[in-house]
């Protein structure tokens, strides 16, 4: 009887491959990030939302006021990795 094929791995550089729960580096930099809004007691991060694309962090959702839209910024430009933070969708609420 003959022994199963072998099947080699594709030599494709560009797909990264992970094991199984491993997060990429963008998504370990958003795990950071939300941490690091939520811990922050000056700030309620209860209504921001946080991506990150190519360590760029985007930032949405809705805060109290400016102090709160700057510490937000302030606290994601804070954590390393993070090379750029955009805070076009993060709104001040009225309320």
């Amino acid at each position: 009887m003959a022994p199963p094929e072998m099947h080699e791995a594709s030599e494709d550089t560009d797909t990264k491959h992970g094991a199984i729960g491993h997060l990429s580096a963008d998504e370990e930099l958003q795990q950071v990030v939300c941490e690091a809004l939520i811990e922050d007691r000056e700030l309620d991060s209860s209504d921001i939302g946080v991506r990150v694309s190519n360590d760029t962090v985007v930032l949405s959702g809705s805060v109290k006021n400016r102090e709160a839209w700057q510490r937000a910024v302030h606290v994601a430009k804070a954590q390393r990795g993070v090379t750029k933070v955009q805070s076009d969708d993060l709104c001040i609420s009225d309320a």
